[in-house]
């Protein structure tokens, strides 16, 4: 997967790989970005607290900026390999724990995760 500039697409932290009705499996690392979505798709995703990606940092940032009224906070990437990312309207959010495959902030918007993997 080669993601390109303006385009949006999903983030998965884990990504389930097993079929429907099955023991939950994770795929290997490394396949976080999942499949293209629109722009309008991305906005209502991470409103709703999913992760988005986009390559460009100022894609990042617009959709970031156009999910809450204060100024997005960036976030290098935490560790090697990560993605750098905007926390849009500031702080960072707190995680469901009990959400299988694709997590979800509890409250607020998700992460919006732009650029190449961090070395």
């Amino acid at each position: 997967m080669f993601p390109l500039p303006g385009n949006y697409y999903e983030f998965h932290r884990r990504r389930v790989i097993s079929r429907p009705g099955q023991p939950i499996a994770y795929g290997p690392p490394g396949i976080e970005i999942g499949p293209a979505i629109s722009q309008e798709d991305a906005l209502r995703q991470a409103r709703s607290g999913y992760d988005v990606y986009t390559f460009t940092k100022t894609d990042a940032y617009r959709l970031a900026q156009s999910l809450h009224a204060g100024t997005p906070e960036e976030h290098e990437a935490h560790l090697p390999l990560y993605y750098a990312h905007y926390h849009p309207g500031g702080p960072h959010l707190e995680i469901d724990p009990m959400r299988e495959g694709r997590p979800k902030a509890q409250v607020g918007p998700g992460h919006i995760f732009f650029g190449n993997r961090a070395g």
